[in-house]
């Protein structure tokens, strides 16, 4: 395995691919998969990029609703089948997100001078 002397993983993998390794002899090198490997030299992130908390069009889990609500995460979905929260089901399992906006609406509803994220 190499060593990592003076430099990233990118620098790494850029100076290997200049003197002519493929992905699959790089990561053979690194003890990593060939395409972790290109990930690297084009330099994409494996991080999940959440949205903006600021954001009105953010979709949320009921759990961080129920955290921001300072509720259950059961009154959250007791909420949404009243039809108080708009949620929006996703994947296979049909799992419930909510949108920041609407959250914030219920919010200025029930106290009108305070607002979330200010």
């Amino acid at each position: 395995m190499l060593e990592r002397v003076n430099g990233s993983r990118h620098e790494q993998v850029t100076s290997l691919r200049k003197a002519g390794f493929t992905y699959a002899e790089i990561g053979r090198k690194l003890g990593l998969t060939r395409e972790r490997i290109r990930q690297i030299a084009n330099a994409e992130t494996t991080a999940k990029k959440r949205p903006s908390r600021t954001d009105p069009d953010a979709l949320l889990t009921t759990a961080e609703v129920a955290e921001l609500l300072n509720v259950h995460v059961n009154t959250v979905r007791r909420w949404s089948n009243k039809g108080v929260l708009e949620t929006y089901r996703i994947g296979a399992r049909g799992d419930r997100r909510l949108r920041q906006g609407d959250v914030n609406k219920l919010l200025r509803k029930s106290h009108p001078k305070q607002t979330l994220n200010q």
